[in-house]
Order: structure tokens, then sequence, then C-alpha cells
């Protein structure tokens, strides 16, 4: 049986489009608070993105035109799919801008899609309009999203995409499923602040799934669990759910392990006047233990969540308040979450640095 090609869409298309002649163009037109210069041209033309030099759009964003190309030959089902074969429900362009968010940390709105005509006397424009859901908010809320500074769609972009390509396919359903998370994540922010989190967790939660943990931390052992349960003489059925229960008792602890290893060169030390507001690397267990279980709570039992308040102080990590009354519910500080742009920060940062320790 013929193996699955399982790495990302958009590099299959590319070794496609290298087999034809016969192409075709979709024009994306996609948003972002970011102005973001310069001209990404990728695979001889293949992928292009630009910014489009008029006054930005009625709701306040910098429009960019997303250029890729597409064989004409329609694609065959593939009749050795398996249920672990490759999957992206948004496609080739939900690909790219989920990458482009992780890489350039901001967030990127498809706006409309345009298939020009071959021959115009004979065929019309194609193009159809889309409507994401935004909320425009202070910059305050989550300013690195909104900085522009030092990025540019000719630096660093193209590297980043040939590293992805020339990487184990076995690593890229899973890190697109990430990178759809942390995109997810950041268009949140302004619309509900408890999603920024759940979704940045998963974002993490995809990444950690095999993630082994030490043996102080987990008594029982994979190969353990699996001969206590095939020795129980429970049904089949009883014997996966109790599978899963083992599973879900380790996943907080890969998470907690997943972002320590992860985090090198995040977290930095340093003179700062409100020491207490800063979160530094022996406190990060603490905190991703709350940061987690306020997750789970929030999903499993619709508790609220204790999220810190917007501020102009955007050095700090955490909210100075120990404790809050809100109704007839007080807040401990221990339920106290960090501010969503250092959580956002840290796991971006650890999404790229299992990039680099995966040999991406």
């Amino acid at each position: 049986m013929t193996k699955n090609d399982n790495r990302m869409r958009w590099i299959r298309n590319l070794e496609k489009l290298a087999t034809t002649s016969h192409r075709y163009s979709v024009e994306y037109e996609i948003g972002s608070e970011c102005r973001i210069p310069g001209l990404l041209d990728y695979s001889n033309g293949e992928i292009i993105c630009a910014a489009i030099y008029r006054p930005s759009s009625s709701d306040g964003l910098t429009l960019y035109n997303l250029v890729l190309q597409f064989p004409s030959e329609p694609p065959q089902q593939n009749p050795n799919a398996d249920a672990k074969g490759y999957y992206f429900k948004d496609g080739i362009v939900g690909e790219l801008l989920a990458l482009m968010s992780l890489f350039y940390r901001c967030r990127f709105y498809l706006m409309s899609s345009r298939v020009p005509p071959r021959d115009p006397r004979r065929s019309a424009t194609l193009k159809s309009e889309h409507l994401p859901v935004r909320v425009r908010c202070e910059t305050a809320v989550h300013p690195p999203l909104f900085e522009s500074g030092n990025k540019n769609l000719a630096v660093g972009f193209a590297d980043f995409l040939d590293a992805i390509r020339g990487t184990d396919s076995n690593l890229h359903q899973r890190f697109i499923l990430a990178c759809y998370h942390y995109a997810r994540a950041v268009k949140e922010v302004g619309v509900d602040p408890e999603m920024v989190f759940i979704r940045l967790v998963s974002a993490i939660e995809v990444l950690c799934e095999r993630m082994r943990l030490g043996e102080k931390e987990d008594v029982l052992d994979e190969s353990r669990v699996a001969a206590l349960i095939a020795g129980s003489g429970l049904s089949p059925e009883e014997k996966r759910e109790l599978k899963v229960v083992f599973d879900v008792r380790k996943s907080k602890k890969r998470f907690v392990r997943f972002v320590e290893q992860h985090c090198t060169g995040f977290i930095r030390g340093g003179n700062f006047r409100a020491q207490h507001l800063k979160i530094k690397r022996k406190d990060l267990p603490t905190v991703l233990n709350t940061v987690y279980n306020a997750r789970s709570r929030y999903l499993h039992a619709g508790e609220p969540m204790f999220l810190s308040m917007t501020t102009t102080k955007q050095k700090w990590d955490i909210w100075p308040m120990l404790e809050m009354i809100v109704d007839n519910r007080k807040h401990s500080a221990a339920e106290a979450l960090p501010y969503a742009h250092f959580f956002e920060g840290l796991v971006r940062h650890c999404l790229l640095k299992y990039l680099e320790v995966s040999g991406l």
C-alpha cells in the first residue's frame, strides 16, 4: 500500500505545480491591524503577498493581496486515505494565514477571494466575500498584536516556509493544528477573553500529547497501564473509556512540562520596579497549573476565570490585585491568571522553539 503524503497541503500543491504548465491563480484579499511592508515572493511567484497601497479599510485594517497558484487539473480522491491522514479544514489559504499569524505575531482576516478569468471575453470573474468576526479594541488590551515594527514580508517568512517544507511529515498535522489554535486565540482578543486562554492551551496540548513524563511524575507508565487494562476483564468499550481516563490524568503534567522544556529564552531577569508583577522562571509551573485548571473549570463546570484587568502598564505580567470580589463571588490571588499578552507570547515562543528543537 502506498504511504500517505501527510505534509501540509500548500507544500503538496507546489510540487504538483512543478509537474504541469496548466494553472490558474486565486487572489485573496486579507486584512490585518499591522502594516507590514515588503513583498513576499515564494517559489518563483507561486505564493505572492504584498500590501495594497491605498487607504485602510473602513474598519481600520491594512489590506493585503495574497496570490496563490493552483494546477488546473482537479485533485483526485486518495484511495489510500486513512483515519490518520492529513486534514486542515481551511485549506491552503488557511494554512498560510495561520503560519503568518504565528510568524508575524499579528492577526490576519480573510476578506474576499477572486478568481480572474483566463479570457475576459468568454467568462466572468468569480468573487466571494467573507465576513470575519472581529471587534475593534484598544491596543492596550493586547499591545504586541498591534505593533508593526521589525516586521517585513520580504524578510524571514520565506525561510520559515523552507524550514517547514523540509521537515518530517509526521510533525505537520500537529504543528498546523497548533498554529490554527494560536491564530484563533489572537482573533478572540477583544471578542472573548476566556477563549484566548482556551485556544492557547489547546495549541500546546496538540503538540504535547505524545510527550513522555518522568517516572516520578507518572507512576503508572504507558506499558503498565496497557497491561492493567488488558487484564481487567472489562468490555472493549469499557477498556477504551478507562484508557481515556488515564490519558486525561496526565494531560496537565504534559502541558506544564512541555512549556517548561520549550520556554528557554522567554523569561529574562533584570531590574524591574515592580518585581512582584513579573513572573519568574521558578514561578512558571504554578502559573501554568493555574491557567490549565481555570481552562478546565470553565469548559467542564462553567466556572468563571479570574482575568487580569486591562492596564497601560505593558511590562506587567500579571494584575497587581491580590484578590477581587465581584457581586457575591470572591476570587483569591491563587486563581488570578496572567495577562493574555504574557501567556500568548509564551505559547508563541514555545511553538517556535518546538520547531527549532524538532529540526525544522
